[in-house]
């Protein structure tokens, strides 16, 4: 059944408060093959820094300076920006009572958006998915024996593009459980 989350971010700082550049997230089966459905935001900057505070680092700021000009056009680009709140909206409906909810290293993209739906809700608004569907990209792939970084599922066209490195990181999750399967472990 289709009903995992995987969310990749692309930030401005390592902390929960950061700014948000980008916002790719994608349903997927873990069982099954490709996702079946995917959301790609560009939460509007501006009121991220202006309305509710959220930190920018010199350091990763120097990281993006260092990044492909495609990456960073991508990432910085104002074309299609929606408010910050908005985006976090559309995000929370997304992710709303899935079977488990994956990011690549967690908890880092899965706090932060925690942070965020506190933060713009206007009244105390209960986190989409429960504590104990979180998922760890990492560990699994450590565990299965697969790599993100193998050419073979390379699918991405831009570095750095949040849907495309969720749409990725999930097919390598499906990979590591048929791996698994296959090994009689699942």
């Amino acid at each position: 059944m289709a009903n995992d989350i995987m969310i990749d971010l692309e930030t401005l700082h390592t902390n929960p408060d950061c700014v948000v550049l980008t916002i790719g997230a994608v349903r997927f089966d873990p069982h099954g093959s490709g996702v079946v459905e995917k959301l790609d935001l560009r939460p509007t900057i501006e009121d991220q820094t202006e309305i509710y505070n959220r930190s920018i680092s010199e350091d990763t700021l120097r990281w993006w300076g260092e990044q492909s000009a495609e990456a960073r056009e991508e990432a910085f680009s104002d074309e299609n920006r929606t408010p910050f709140a908005e985006c976090m909206e559309i995000l929370y409906k997304f992710c709303w009572n899935r079977r488990a909810v994956w990011s690549n290293g967690a908890p880092f993209d899965l706090v932060v958006m925690e942070h965020a739906w506190r933060q713009t809700s206007d009244k105390p608004v209960p986190i989409p998915w429960p504590f104990w569907s979180m998922r760890d990209t990492r560990t699994l792939y450590e565990v299965a024996g697969v790599s993100l970084r193998d050419k073979k599922y390379n699918t991405s066209k831009t570095t750095h593009r949040a849907v495309e490195d969720a749409e990725h990181q999930a097919i390598v999750v499906q990979d590591a459980y048929r791996k698994l399967r296959e090994k009689g472990l699942l």
